[in-house]
């Protein structure tokens, strides 16, 4: 940088000037991002179409599933290729209370919610105990044990899976599977709900252990970490986000059936995650966004191959960014001001920062 007459400037007036124009370089980019994401989303408002609705719907529906899998796997460490059958727990849930009882949407909710993450713990309070692939092959016969039982048991309708759901209401709005806006905005608000906690139990002290667990677990366990338990709540809280996603999904459809909880509806939840970026949550909305925008819009163009072009996408990003569309990149702040020194006037160097207990509460 030079100033009048080309003159160079001294290094510390450079280091000044880049410090006080990184925060309004950092704050137009998010004014920027926040203004492209709120007229993204209300697309669907002035677009007035009841299929790009439901496309939309879908997208949300999709991050809901991808943020409560990022707890899991981006947060955690833990691969999870049976995630989908809390989505089931969630929507045959609803189904059933709903065919059977009566139930509106907000009574099955929480049910349907409490019973994901019941079956999350008795599942995964001896299955975490194992690790890498074994894990994996856990999950993924467990997902299969979930989808034989839809296909078989007449509690669920068998093959033909539940239908016939009355329709729903929200304070008083009815709710219809022929305009689905009402959902797009229950949608909507569980996805900027899953974004919230999950940001915030990143950077809380169970966050931390998550990470340390996800680095090197046995560092974790020698520290006083709790791996078994903290891994339990990780994979408890991803299976609350799906069961309530299942829910509306199925108030949604006004059917549920084993053939949206397959091994192959599991596999680009995790390929959602991957593709964005593995604990990054733009990232992970992101990846939604492409997986329903590929495999919604490019099917009328390509037919059967928008799962092939999805796929080409995901190995493509693996090869080029193995982090991510928008990987998430920890400790930014305090590497910037280790790097750029205190401002211009604050004295000495602040001291580092204390360490913290990151073992999981009793």
């Amino acid at each position: 940088m030079t100033g009048l007459g080309r003159l160079p400037l001294p290094a510390s007036a450079v280091r000044l000037w880049q410090a006080r124009r990184r925060p309004r370089v950092r704050l137009g980019l998010r004014v920027g991002g926040l203004a492209l994401v709120a007229g993204f989303a209300s697309a669907p408002f002035w677009l007035g179409n009841s299929y790009d609705t439901d496309v939309f719907c879908d997208m949300a529906l999709w991050a809901a599933i991808g943020l409560g899998l990022n707890v899991v796997i981006g947060f955690a460490g833990l691969l999870d290729l049976g995630y989908m059958a809390f989505y089931a727990f969630g929507g045959y849930t609803f189904a059933t209370l709903s065919l059977h009882l009566g139930f509106s949407l907000w009574e099955a909710l929480p049910l349907g919610t409490i019973l994901a993450g019941v079956a999350s713990a008795v599942f995964g309070f001896p299955t975490l105990r194992l690790r890498g692939d074994y894990l994996a092959i856990m999950t993924l016969g467990f997902g299969g044990i979930v989808d034989i039982a839809a296909n078989n048991l007449s509690l669920t309708g068998g093959a033909n899976g539940l239908y016939g759901m009355a329709p729903q209401s929200v304070f008083g709005y009815q709710l219809s599977t022929n305009n689905v806006i009402g959902y797009y905005v229950l949608a909507l608000a569980l996805v900027a709900v899953a974004a919230l906690a999950t940001y915030r139990f990143r950077h809380a002290k169970i966050g931390r252990a998550w990470a340390c667990i996800k680095d090197d677990e046995l560092a974790a366990a020698a520290s006083g970490i709790r791996v078994t338990r903290c891994k339990l709540q990780a994979y408890v809280l991803g299976a609350i986000w799906a069961g309530v996603a299942g829910a509306i999904f199925a108030a949604k459809q006004g059917l549920v059936s084993p053939e949206t909880f397959t091994f192959d509806q599991s596999f680009f939840a995790v390929a959602i995650v991957v593709l964005g970026g593995m604990g990054s949550i733009p990232g992970v909305i992101l990846g939604a966004v492409l997986y329903i925008l590929i495999s919604e819009y490019f099917q009328g163009i390509t037919g059967t191959y928008s799962g092939l072009i999805f796929s080409v996408l995901l190995l493509v990003t693996v090869l080029v960014r193995p982090r991510g569309l928008i990987p998430y990149t920890p400790g930014q702040r305090v590497r910037a001001r280790a790097r750029d020194g205190p401002p211009a006037g604050a004295g000495s160097a602040p001291d580092p920062l204390p360490l913290e207990d990151f073992r999981c509460a009793d």
